[in-house]
């Protein structure tokens, strides 16, 4: 089993570095980013001034102030920026097969751990309980299956969960079914059944 991580695979990361850098250096010079990045300056500078005069005991007259027009401007160079860095992570997301199936792969792992935890736990919590609230498996199955010869393995872990509120793993009940020496588990096309001796 191999240890449980996350690792693209993905042999080009070098190229996409490049072309990530390549991008960022064209946006920075679009005109777009030019004048949101003055915009910017001229708030910091504003709020830089209104420390200073508020430091040395000064009121602020407004002595430099963002115009509505430059906010305007600012606001649809936001937008054109916005629209351009979309379309450059359109191009550049689309994951590559190994991704996906390393993605598809971790998923699976992690919703197996949680689920061997689970009936790791409905093990423990059966092993702890008292004898007298235990039903042996003898007396289960004919209860269950009074009059069948043969039925599925994973029909009698359901109902027992159905039963007791606890997961068996296919293992534990094999063990068990197998110790009544009434029945025996065979298994056919992959499909474990009980059967009835």
């Amino acid at each position: 089993m191999s240890f449980l991580d996350f690792i693209a695979t993905t042999k080009s990361w070098t190229k996409i570095a490049i072309w990530y850098i390549r991008t960022s250096l064209t946006y920075t010079n679009l005109g777009e980013f030019k004048t949101y990045d003055n915009f910017v300056s001229l708030v910091a500078k504003c709020v830089w001034e209104i420390r200073d005069k508020d430091r040395r005991g000064k009121v602020w007259n407004e002595q430099i102030k963002p115009a509505t027009f430059e906010l305007k401007k600012t606001i649809d160079a936001l937008v054109v920026l916005a629209g351009k860095v979309s379309e450059y992570n359109a191009k550049m997301n689309p994951q590559c097969s190994k991704c996906k199936a390393a993605i598809r792969k971790y998923n699976y792992s992690v919703k197996e751990i949680e689920r061997m935890r689970n009936d790791y736990a409905d093990l423990k919590r059966e092993a702890e309980k008292p004898a007298e609230d235990k039903m042996d498996m003898l007396t289960f199955l004919n209860k269950n299956y009074p009059t069948a010869d043969d039925f599925l393995l994973s029909d009698v872990k359901k109902k027992y969960k159905e039963t007791f509120g606890i997961v068996k793993t296919f293992d534990v009940l094999t063990e068990e079914i197998e110790a009544t020496k009434l029945f025996r588990i065979s298994r056919i096309h992959n499909v474990y059944h009980v059967k009835r001796l």
